[in-house]
Order: structure tokens, then sequence, then C-alpha cells
């Protein structure tokens, strides 16, 4: 019984993670391009927001021992991290769409993201023959209570006071409220923070990993049903907003989704891990590797972005919601 409660809360929370995903347009590659375009970085400071908000809930849960929560291992920074980084953001740059985009246009009915997990596959495949040896990790600095701990919860609740404060006035509308965007960045950051604390192999990318042959595979029984409960919680949100809307998917954009999901598969591999995992359980923990992998993903964006506009003229790249 205890098991089934404990995976009903598990989708539930799976459910809303897509929900909110859905509705604030979740995006790394939409935070790169206003960064590159000197825009207001609105969805950049969500993230923060949404990072901080998961801190705040995993770390306390954590240090109470409730439902065996644990907050991600630390890694360090070096060369294969770095590459993974690189082709994460490569990756992403090419499916138009990170790993959060995917789920949250998915949801919209863009079916050419259905090939998504294939690349996926293929990518961490590569990394997984690719890399010598076992990845090193080592607990959080901030795994137990303590008070560099307390600090750090303490230095989060600022940081969330001021990214929802910056999203609530930047970029808002009558048809998009500032604070409507805030309020889905940390709804992200509260599922996301307990998913990660209580079963950290919830996601998609998990559930291929545990279907391929690798040398270390995820544990846990319930990504299966997160990763479902995720998709619904995107389409109803999307639903709700009018936005559904099945995508014919074409040649080009299934290409695009296979090579760019292979590029995001060898870097969930490398780091490891995808922009969520690094943005809601990575960053908030201060784990170094991934405070660095996050940062050189979405500088590799930055200038992908910036290449591109220099290639082709500034021509428009057709870029929209993430």
């Amino acid at each position: 019984m205890e098991s089934i409660a404990f995976d009903l809360l598990i989708c539930m929370l799976a459910f809303w993670f897509g929900y909110s995903a859905n509705r604030g347009g979740t995006c790394l590659v939409v935070a790169a391009h206003e960064l590159q375009k000197r825009r207001p970085p609105r969805m950049f400071v969500g993230f923060v927001a949404a990072s901080a908000a998961a801190g705040l809930v995993a770390i306390p849960l954590a240090w109470s021992g409730t439902l065996n929560a644990t907050l991600a291992p630390s890694t360090n920074v070096n060369a294969f991290l770095l590459i993974g980084a690189i082709a994460f953001g490569f990756g992403a740059l090419i499916n138009d769409t990170c790993l959060l985009g995917s789920l949250a246009r998915l949801g919209d009915g863009e079916m050419r993201l259905l090939a998504l997990p294939v690349g996926l596959a293929v990518g961490i495949l590569i990394a997984d023959h690719g890399r010598p040896g076992s990845l090193v990790t080592w607990t959080s600095l901030i795994a137990s209570p303590s008070i560099s701990g307390a600090a750090t919860v303490l230095a989060l609740a600022v940081v969330l006071a001021l990214a929802v404060m910056f999203v609530s006035t930047k970029g808002a509308s009558r048809r998009r409220p500032g604070w409507a965007f805030g309020a889905s960045m940390i709804g992200l950051g509260i599922t996301g923070g307990l998913l990660y604390a209580l079963s950290p192999a919830w996601t998609f990318a998990d559930l291929i990993q545990r279907g391929l042959p690798l040398r270390m595979t995820p544990t846990g029984e319930v990504a299966l049903v997160a990763v479902i409960a995720s998709v619904a919680g995107a389409i109803t949100a999307s639903v709700r907003q009018g936005r559904l809307r099945f995508q014919r998917p074409t040649v080009a954009g299934i290409l695009r989704s296979i090579v760019g999901g292979a590029l995001m598969g060898i870097g969930i591999g490398l780091i490891p891990g995808g922009n969520d995992a690094l943005i809601l359980a990575a960053v908030p923990t201060l784990s170094p590797g991934g405070i660095v992998a996050y940062l050189v993903m979405t500088t590799t964006i930055v200038f992908g972005f910036a290449a591109r506009d220099r290639l082709f003229k500034k021509r428009p790249s057709g870029h929209g919601r993430g």
C-alpha cells in the first residue's frame, strides 16, 4: 500500500511538473536566445527562480529524512563534462528546444518530437561506450544540516524573491501577466525539486537509459508512470490555454529531432544528466560540475545563435516559443 501511495505521489508531482513546464513555455534555447539578442533575460532568470524553489523544498526534505529523500551527488569539472555540455547545447540548438522545452512543445502537439527519444538513445549509447571508467561523485556539501547548509537555504530564499520580482515586471503583458510566468516557474521548481529528491530516475531520459545495455543503469521503478503523467500534464495545460494543435511532422523536422537528440544524449551521458536535472537537482545543491555544465551549455547555445545570425545574414530563424 505504501508503494502504491508513493507512486501516486510521484505521478501527481510529475503531472504538475509537465503542467508547469507547458504553462511557463520553459526552454533553455529560449533563455539563450534572449541573452544573445540582449533582451531582458526573463527565461534565464525564471530558471534561476525554479532552481531556487527546487532547493528550498529538496534540501529541508532531505535533512528530515522523509520518504528517504536525498540530494543529488556532486560532480567535479572535467573534460568529459565540458564536452558533454557543449554537445548538449548544440543538440538543443539543432532540435530548437531542450528537454524541458520538448516536454512543453510535445504538449502543444509538435509531433516531430516523438522522434527525439531515438536520438537520445543513440547519443546515450555513444557516451556510455566512449567514457573510460565510471563517473566520480561525492555527497553534496549540504546533504546534512549545517551552518553552510542553512546559509545556502537563506541565500536561495533571497534569490527566489529577487528572481520572481524580476520576471513579474519584465516582459509582462495583459495576455500573459508576469506573475503567471513566475508562478509557473515556482511550480516547476517545487515539483521538480521534490521529484529529484524522492525519485531521481523519473524522467524519460532515465526511461530510455533503463532500456539500453549500459554499464550503469538508473535505479527505480516509477520512470514510466512519471513520464506518462508529465506528458499528460503538459497536454492538459496546452488544452486549457487553447494551444493544442497537432502538427504533422516533416522529414526535416524528424531529422532535426534525431540529430539534436543524439547530441543531447551524448551530453546526458557525459555530464551526466540534461538541463532539467542540472537546473532542478545539481545547481541547487551546489554541485561544481552541475553549475559549470549548465553555464557552458547555455553559452554554447548563445554562441550558436550568434554564428547562425552571421551565417544567414540575420535572416529570421523561425525560432519561437521553446
